[in-house]
């Protein structure tokens, strides 16, 4: 207990001695917090501008231009008369899409040249948003346009057997951004924080590349390091768990499995980023391979977790990186909280995580064991 406390408290005396990490565990997570939050407060992307190019120039044609506009968040910024104007509009960037309303729209819907969309999928997010709702907008003025040509042709029409699609948006019905990038992000950076903590708490001991000063000053052992890191976890938990109370309280995206256990999760792989990190630089003894070697596991994790880019039936190398990163698996409890699993089905995950944690603290000692 004494090694403990030795530690513990000399690490606070560290904290308030630098301003560096003092600032990176204080105003930097703060700062996260309230920019991601401002950025994505308004949940949605609004006000996309897109063109419509009208060869019709027929009621029907200015139907379908309102209906897309009613779909919400697109505004016809431009229509231009051909399609090569549209498509210099686009690769400025001053448009996301366009519309091609054929000449024979007005004619008839069941012989007429198809309506094209062309959408720069460069930007695949913003992309795939303006490309559904003016999908969505184009099928359902067709759908309307055929039952009125069937109609006026003299044909009874029974609304019931023509055929239809329905789709549900479970957990996310606003499709909010929010909900979705904040999930990923705030964790993603508060892991990465962690990370370089373990790094810089670890080099700053050092003395011409050993750390057999700490070790007597300490006592060393599991307790000193334990000690050592419990300060930086205990403030950067604390910032994960404002950050939820933000998303969940505030902001009202319900959770409907166990916030508690999405915390505890939380922790622990801020854990054992502190300690595998810590654990790198006690090892190798040297700043840059530490940091490195940290941002290379950490960095990466978002873009390799599954939360943005899809891992199944990706290569092999892909799938085992992925699951060696503990954001993955710390992704998938909080996800599985989100959609109210049993805390049950993520206790693999969780120790895992725990195994991470006590991995990196085995490291550190390792790495100390014959500092006098």
């Amino acid at each position: 207990m004494n090694t403990f406390r030795a530690a513990f408290f000399r690490e606070l005396t560290l904290i308030r001695s630098s301003r560096p990490l003092l600032a990176a565990v204080t105003i930097l997570p703060a700062l996260s917090l309230l920019l991601i939050a401002a950025m994505l407060s308004r949940g949605a992307l609004g006000d996309l501008p897109i063109a419509i190019v009208d060869a019709s120039h027929s009621p029907a044609s200015r139907s379908l231009a309102s209906d897309i506009v009613a779909q919400g968040g697109l505004v016809i910024a431009a229509a231009p008369a051909t399609e090569s104007e549209a498509d210099a509009l686009l690769r400025s960037g001053d448009i996301w899409a366009y519309a091609v309303i054929p000449e024979t729209l007005g004619d008839t819907a069941l012989g007429a040249d198809p309506v094209r969309i062309d959408v720069n999928a460069t930007y695949l997010s913003v992309g795939s948003i303006v490309e559904r709702k003016m999908r969505r907008a184009v099928l359902g003025a067709f759908a309307q346009e055929v039952q009125d040509q069937v109609s006026r042709s003299g044909l009874a029409v029974d609304g019931d057997d023509l055929p239809g699609i329905q789709v549900n948006l479970l957990f996310n019905p606003q499709s909010s951004l929010e909900f979705y990038l904040e999930a990923l992000i705030q964790p993603a950076i508060l892991q990465l924080m962690a990370a370089c903590v373990g790094v810089f708490v670890v080099v700053s001991e050092m003395r011409e590349g050993s750390l057999a000063r700490w070790v007597a000053e300490t006592g060393g052992g599991i307790a000193a390091w334990a000690g050592k890191f419990l300060p930086y976890l205990a403030i950067l938990s604390w910032w994960g768990a404002m950050w939820m109370i933000w998303l969940v309280g505030f902001r009202e995206w319900r959770m409907e499995g166990s916030l508690l256990f999405a915390m505890l999760a939380q922790a622990t792989l801020i854990a054992a980023s502190l300690t595998l990190s810590g654990a790198i630089a006690a090892l190798t003894r040297q700043s840059g391979i530490a940091f490195s070697a940290s941002a290379l596991y950490a960095g990466s994790a978002l873009a390799y977790s599954g939360g943005s880019l899809p891992i199944e039936g990706s290569a092999a190398p892909v799938v085992w990186w992925s699951e060696a990163l503990p954001f993955t698996h710390y992704l998938r409890i909080q996800m599985d909280q989100f959609l109210g699993s049993p805390i049950g089905v993520d206790l693999a995950d969780l120790a895992l995580l725990l195994a991470y944690f006590a991995a990196g603290l085995g490291l550190c000692l390792f790495a100390t064991r014959d500092a006098a």
